[in-house]
C-alpha cells in the first residue's frame, strides 16, 4: 500500500519557527515604540519647562524695576499626559548697573530618576 504524501502547505515546525520570526519582529517594534514613547514625553517635559521659563521671564520683565528680588524659588505642577510634574523654578537677579539688572531662570524637573534643567536669562531695564 503507497502513502501519498502532498507538498501542500506547511508543516508543524516551519508554521512554529514562522511564528518565532514573528514574534521578535514584534519585539523589536515594540522595544521601538517605547523608545518613541519615551523620548516624546521628555520633548513634552522639556517645552513645558521653556513655557514656564518664558512665562516667569515675561513676569519678571512686567514687575517694578525696584520690587525685582534678588533671588526666589517657586514650584510649578503640571499635567503633562495625565501624570503631575513638579517643576522647580529658581530665579536670581543682579544688578548690572543701577538701571539694568540680569535676571536668570533655571527650571528643573526629575523624569525617571534623572534631573533635567532649562535656563534662561533676560536684562531687565527701569525706568
Amino acid at each position: 500500500m503507497e502513502i501519498h504524501k502532498s507538498k501542500k502547505g506547511f508543516s508543524l515546525i516551519e508554521a512554529l519557527v514562522a511564528l518565532f520570526i514573528l514574534a521578535l519582529l514584534l519585539l523589536g517594534l515594540l522595544s521601538s515604540l517605547i523608545v518613541v514613547y519615551d523620548n516624546s514625553t521628555k520633548n513634552l517635559l522639556r517645552d513645558e519647562a521653556v513655557k514656564i521659563a518664558n512665562e516667569y521671564a515675561e513676569k519678571y520683565r512686567n514687575m517694578d524695576f525696584s520690587s525685582i528680588p534678588p533671588s526666589a524659588s517657586v514650584t510649578e505642577e503640571r499635567k503633562i499626559r495625565n501624570a503631575q510634574v513638579t517643576y522647580t523654578v529658581n530665579v536670581n537677579s543682579s544688578d548690572i548697573n543701577n538701571q539694568i539688572k540680569r535676571v536668570q531662570i533655571t527650571v528643573n524637573w526629575t523624569y525617571k530618576g534623572k534631573n533635567y534643567s532649562h535656563t534662561v536669562e533676560t536684562l531687565v531695564r527701569g525706568l
